[in-house]
């Protein structure tokens, strides 16, 4: 049932495709052979992820939305499609100036999005703590378990796309760290469902 779903084989593949990085990154395999695989894991993940700007756009139509949850959705939009452009890019489709354009603009609403996600969170998690009169308490307790691992894995998301925007030398091995974990903690969550 987890594969079925489109974003249960992104989870599985971004597991494997960070757990290869991991070993890349501390030279347990042989780049020659295994660094082609990662990049193939990569691109059939953007692949995967192809129009998925169409949600927030529907959204956007339909639900009539107040103006801060607008600009979240615009944020959303310009996110995914600018993955989307950047996947193009990365195919050949596109000119190498529009490509760079996207993977940049994407970058910045990820994290955009990411730290508003997180900010949700952390409050969600905070209403659930105050709750403790609730007579249900394994529902509140598997409720309060769910949001800090949903925060856990918006912190390593964080992380990552912190090493995309500022960079530093360090960036490969922390990036091959979070994007595992992250993809770890996304597919345990849909799994759980």
């Amino acid at each position: 049932r987890f594969l079925k779903e489109l974003d249960g084989r992104d989870k599985t593949i971004k597991f494997f495709q960070y757990l290869f990085k991991i070993l890349l990154h501390y030279k347990l395999v042989q780049a020659k052979t295994w660094s082609p695989m990662v990049s193939q894991f990569s691109m059939t993940r953007k692949l995967l992820r192809v129009g998925l700007f169409m949600g927030p756009i529907r959204e956007l139509g339909f639900s009539n939305p107040n103006l801060m949850k607008s600009c979240f959705l615009l944020n959303e939009v310009g996110n995914t499609l600018a993955d989307d452009i950047f996947c193009f890019y990365k195919m050949g489709l596109v000119n190498q100036q529009l490509g760079k354009k996207a993977e940049f603009i994407a970058i910045y609403c990820w994290f955009a999005g990411i730290l508003h996600d997180l900010h949700e969170n952390v409050q969600s998690l905070q209403e659930l703590r105050s709750q403790q009169s609730i007579h249900d308490v394994d529902t509140l307790n598997e409720k309060i378990f769910t949001t800090q691992i949903s925060i856990v894995k918006l912190i390593m998301d964080g992380v990552f796309c912190g090493c995309d925007i500022w960079q530093p030398s360090f960036s490969s091995g922390v990036q091959a760290w979070s994007g595992f974990f992250s993809g770890s903690i996304s597919g345990y969550k849909l799994w759980r469902k």
